[in-house]
């Protein structure tokens, strides 16, 4: 046992004595959080032994069992940082110092800003087909609290916020003109439809006018908390581009239906993600249409939402999680020095001007098209079988089809961000960018074991049971009768599914069911057991 250790130990000892000391239900709180604690530092079996030996102490109190694991060990590997250009990775390596994180914390935002700046100005062609990919990414980076997760958005959302800034304020006199130009006009339509002056002829004209009305709008590269009725209008009026940018990963709460009663509407972050058109129909206004919606999203969140989103149904069912590229960096938390290198002025001019020289590549109707050269047709054929074989039996994807499936065209979209950082979209992607691409595929294919339970995969009753267990994490219930549970867990419809997962539950010691006789029809209350 090691001083930290100890030290934890004597803590935890301390606190166990003044939990026998309290009721057994504020005993049963104390000995959660003690475990919650003792989980994050890494102390979780020696002190859940400790917690056992106090358990005769703690008269009316049995202690349960830690509940079974569903996870299984992955060996994540670190993040090839020489795969990216040199404006790029010299950044990334100087806002690690900076900012006292692993280079896996900063990898996904910075390709998320590519994306952003990127997104609906190219696509990507399949090396051997007709098929193409467009250039924007959907990234998840999971760390813990504490591990400077906005500290990272801040120093890579620099450039891209001050060339917002700057584009609004040169702009200001043309947007607010637009604006009053429109406004007046719809003033007179609504005049011209009501009273004794109402006329069609004028309603006529002033319709036209105002759909001849050139608008010119703020720019809003960025949002992080919106519903998808206010992100595909403000895309609407972006010309269908958007990036979901956020260090807290609120964003997933909204989507699941935190304001539409639990009812979630993933159809524009399912479309918008290679460029499908989409429609949204509203009842009270004009009905949007997204021709070519492309969406950026980078997002970064705690492990515990994460594993809500994981095991929400309607995102794995449907295909969203399949579409992410995810990272888990290693912990720095309780390792940073009081003093850090700054961020060398001539590394961040360098990435801001990439990034400005990107946000200012001309957005053409149609998309340039990114070829291939022939190294980089082999290297990306080479690849391509890897995956497949992977998919096969006794592959590591064996189970994980769906994301490995969707994992090429996400390497081809990397290609072609790294491609258009260095070289011009009338240039074929060469084999070093190819190689660079699939360097930093091979490194989101080990991640991405991690997030999908270490390369196990989940038939649906495991996910049923994820899905209920961060249900009751979030609820904070220690009792509940099975109609409450039920309610709980309202998106899993089948009845017979849901007492699957609720039996494999009870397997895994996560929770005890009691049958309760009335005079009526029996029913039945669940213990939760408060160490998940």
């Amino acid at each position: 046992m090691n001083g930290n250790s100890l030290d934890f130990n004597i803590k935890a000892n301390n606190i166990l004595e003044t939990a026998l000391t309290v009721s057994f239900e504020n005993g049963c709180d104390i000995f959660t959080k003690l475990m919650q604690e003792a989980r994050e530092r890494g102390y979780e079996n020696e002190v859940y032994e400790l917690m056992k030996l106090k358990a005769e102490e703690f008269q009316s109190a049995e202690l349960w069992e830690l509940p079974q694991s569903f996870e299984k060990e992955v060996a994540l590997q670190p993040f090839p940082i020489n795969s990216l250009p040199n404006p790029l990775s010299d950044c990334l390596n100087a806002v690690c110092d900076f900012v006292q994180v692993d280079s896996a914390m900063v990898a996904l935002p910075m390709l998320s800003v590519l994306s952003l700046c990127l997104q609906s100005k190219a696509i990507v062609a399949h090396p051997a087909n007709d098929h193409t990919e467009s250039i924007n990414l959907y990234t998840l980076t999971i760390a813990p609290p504490g591990e400077r997760k906005s500290g990272v958005f801040k120093a890579l959302m620099k450039p891209v916020e001050e060339y917002q800034r700057r584009y609004n304020e040169l702009h200001y006199m043309d947007i607010e003109e637009s604006k009053s130009k429109r406004q007046f006009l719809e003033r007179q339509k609504q005049a011209a439809m009501s009273g004794k002056n109402a006329s069609l002829e004028r309603v006529q004209e002033l319709t036209k006018e105002l759909c001849e009305l050139e608008q010119v709008h703020e720019m809003r590269l960025i949002c992080s908390d919106t519903t998808p009725e206010a992100l595909s209008g403000e895309m609407l009026k972006q010309g269908g581009c958007m990036a979901v940018m956020d260090d807290e990963g609120s964003v997933f709460d909204v989507i699941s239906g935190m304001y539409n009663g639990g009812q979630g509407n993933i159809n524009l972050f399912l479309k918008a993600y290679d460029g499908s058109p989409h429609t949204i129909f509203r009842r009270t206004s004009d009905n949007i249409t997204l021709n070519a919606p492309y969406l950026t999203i980078g997002i970064m969140t705690q492990p515990q939402q994460f594993m809500q989103t994981m095991s929400n149904p309607q995102f794995s069912g449907r295909g969203l999680m399949q579409r992410f590229l995810f990272s888990f960096p290693e912990g720095r938390a309780g390792l940073q020095a009081y003093t850090s290198r700054n961020i060398p002025q001539n590394i961040q001019q360098s990435y801001d001007e990439l990034i400005t020289k990107l946000l200012r590549m001309p957005k053409n109707d149609t998309p340039v098209k990114l070829i291939h050269d022939k190294e980089s047709y082999n290297i990306f054929h080479d690849y391509y079988d890897l995956l497949q074989s992977k998919m096969c039996n006794g592959g590591i994807f064996e189970n994980m089809k769906e994301y490995a499936a969707k994992h090429f065209g996400k390497v081809l979209k990397i290609a072609g961000l790294l491609h258009l950082c260095e070289h011009k979209p009338d240039e074929p992607i060469n084999g070093q960018t190819a190689l660079n691409a699939v360097s930093i595929g091979l490194w989101a294919e080990n991640q991405a074991l991690l997030a999908f339970n270490g390369g196990a995969g989940e038939d649906e009753n495991t996910k049923n049971t994820k899905y209920i267990i961060n249900r009751l994490k979030s609820s904070g219930s220690k009792i509940m009768t099975k109609r409450e549970l039920k309610h709980l867990c309202r998106a899993i419809h089948d009845d017979a599914a849901f007492d699957e997962a609720i039996e494999l539950l009870e397997y895994m010691n996560y929770m005890r069911s009691e049958r309760i006789e009335t005079a009526g029809r029996p029913s039945v209350r669940y213990y939760i057991n408060p160490l998940i």
